[in-house]
């Protein structure tokens, strides 16, 4: 099992606005970047490690008239060692309580090149908003890798990543 933390930088669109007309479809497209701390143990050793850096372009939907509800999906890709890309496929509940938004979510998490990488992934995002178009995101995720042509055998992945940023509404 090996535990990675991290962090990033985001780059989002905000909930609707109260303004906006009924049944207006709302998007958003977010950068993220990430790099962190690899600690393992198996087998009697244990280890530590970089964590490959990687980039997040996601891109999320939701309707104003049931602005809780965000679908989308992350083009994904490590940069460093083995350069690799996957797509990442989620689901978010976004609820607004003063300057606060809360948006817990699942995702699954697969990379296909150049070698197979596939898991789950349960997040949670807290954006604070400074300004009605800035907001202070900070994020925690937990990944579980299960299946793969990149896992050792009879092994699990586990990586928990966390994040720090600003987001935009745009």
């Amino acid at each position: 099992m090996a535990v990675t933390l991290g962090a990033s930088a985001m780059l989002y669109g905000a909930p609707a606005r109260a303004e906006e007309p009924t049944g207006t479809q709302q998007h958003s497209i977010a950068l993220s970047g990430s790099s962190g701390l690899t600690i393992g143990a198996g087998g009697g050793n244990s280890y530590m490690t970089h964590t490959p850096a990687y980039v997040d372009v996601a891109w999320r939907t939701w309707s104003w008239t049931t602005p809780h509800l965000v679908t989308g999906f992350s083009l994904r890709s490590e940069l460093d060692g083995r350069a690799s890309v996957g797509i990442v496929p989620r689901f978010e509940f976004s609820r607004t309580v003063g300057r606060l938004t809360l948006r817990p979510g699942l995702a699954a998490v697969i990379y296909f090149a150049p070698y197979t990488f596939i898991g789950t992934e349960a997040s949670m995002n807290f954006f604070v908003r400074v300004s009605p178009m800035v907001s202070v995101v900070a994020a925690i995720s937990i990944d579980g890798f299960f299946l793969g042509s990149d896992l050792p055998d009879r092994s699990a992945v586990v990586a928990v990543n966390g994040g720090l940023g600003v987001a935009f509404q745009l």
